[in-house]
Order: C-alpha cells, then sequence, then structure tokens
C-alpha cells in the first residue's frame, strides 16, 4: 500500500510540474526560492510534538492549495495560482518521499510511513 500511495504522489509531483511550467509558463527560480518556505512549519517541533504536528499538517494538506487554485483561477489571480501550484509540487514529491502529514507521537510517524 504504501509503495502504490508514493507512485500515486509522484505521478501528482510530475502532472503540477507539467502544469506549472508547461500550461502557466511560470519561473524556475520563483519555484526553487518558494519551494522549501513551507517547511518553516516543523519549527512547531521546537516547541512539542504535538504543536509540531498540527502546524506542519496544517501547511501539508490539500486543503489550502485546492482553495487556493480555486480562488486564482476564478478571479484570475496569478499570485494564488503560483503559490497553490508550488505547494502542490512540494506537498507530492514529499510524500513521493515518504514524508506525509504527521501523528502527534513523533515527527517519522506519518500516514505513509
Amino acid at each position: 500500500m504504501k509503495l502504490i500511495i508514493r507512485l500515486e504522489n509522484f505521478f501528482l509531483f510530475i502532472a503540477a510540474i507539467y502544469i506549472y511550467f508547461f500550461i502557466f509558463h511560470f519561473s524556475v527560480s520563483v519555484l526553487i526560492l518558494f519551494f522549501f518556505l513551507i517547511d518553516i512549519s516543523a519549527l512547531g517541533y521546537l516547541i512539542n510534538n504535538k504543536i509540531g504536528a498540527n502546524i506542519y499538517n496544517l501547511a501539508h494538506n490539500l486543503i489550502i492549495p485546492c482553495l487556493l487554485l480555486t480562488l486564482g483561477l476564478y478571479f484570475q489571480v496569478n499570485l494564488f495560482i503560483y503559490s497553490s501550484l508550488i505547494l502542490f509540487i512540494h506537498i507530492f514529491l514529499d510524500r513521493t518521499l515518504g514524508y506525509g502529514l504527521k501523528y502527534l507521537d513523533n515527527f517519522k510517524h506519518t500516514h505513509i510511513s
């Protein structure tokens, strides 16, 4: 099952990359610049595992990029589309590599591992 989830996310990662570059023609430098910004959410683990997991999961769930993409497409706001695609790319790559949403007990205990 873990392999299927990781493969599924790999193909979603490829699709998001394709959309980012070949549909919207967005910038490589912007992607590189903001790709790891979402990982600031892991700093919550400096407080404790519960707060860290909740903050990390809030930043790494698919609800936020879905909302941003929907709003961006509806209102034609490129900043929202940019942000959503960068979040999708980041999240799908994380999940491809085995990093998923965190359980409250340990940073390494995820819905994929």
